[in-house]
């Protein structure tokens, strides 16, 4: 498998080193795991990746042949989000175990939630709206897939970027939600990224 790292994604960690905030790499264990996730699934329904890329904004897989059926896309999609829901439930469980308060298990809780629920969202570049559209396309055309998948995508960015701009306005935080929302945005509709 080929694999891609891209330049700002390994400023960005040599950075978070240099900082000596390892707490910020909590997240990037629980995107590991996401990712560990989706390889393993794909090897259990003996579909062959040929790269895998690492970009400042997440990462992706390319599957060879780069055609599974809709029934693997929709199991290798849904499981890195699964990943993180079981493991931020294992951590929980473990956190209750112990008596002490500790704030890497909380971040590791948070990161693989968040992580969870943002890549189950209807968007096109997500794994829920993959899931979304290998649904459709099983049971209807690929056309009827990419049109509901659009609007979806649209309605759901735009929500999200009401949201952060009520945030960012009301409270002065959430520019995070406001640049996500945005670039993915842009992503889709202006660079066509699909």
């Amino acid at each position: 498998m080929k694999v891609k790292i891209n330049f700002f994604a390994i400023m960005l960690f040599l950075s978070i080193i240099a900082s000596s905030s390892y707490y910020a790499l909590i997240p990037m264990f629980a995107a590991v795991l996401h990712e560990l996730g989706h390889i393993v699934s794909a090897q259990i329904c003996d579909v062959k990746l040929n790269n895998f890329s690492i970009g400042i904004f997440g990462a992706r897989l390319g599957i060879g042949g780069g055609i599974c059926s809709y029934k693997d896309e929709i199991i290798i999609c849904a499981a890195g989000p699964a990943i993180n829901f079981i493991s931020a439930y294992f951590a929980a469980l473990l956190s209750r175990l112990t008596t002490q308060n500790n704030d890497i298990v909380d971040i590791f809780i948070l990161s693989s939630l968040c992580l969870g629920i943002i890549n189950m969202l209807p968007i096109r570049s997500l794994d829920g709206g993959r899931i979304i559209s290998a649904l459709i396309c099983r049971f209807g055309s690929v056309r009827s897939a990419e049109l509901i998948l659009d609007i979806l995508s649209f309605i759901t960015l735009f929500t999200l970027w009401c949201i952060s701009l009520y945030l960012l306005l009301r409270s002065g935080s959430s520019l995070s939600l406001f640049v996500f929302s945005v670039s993915i945005f842009a992503s889709i509709f202006l660079y066509g990224q699909k």
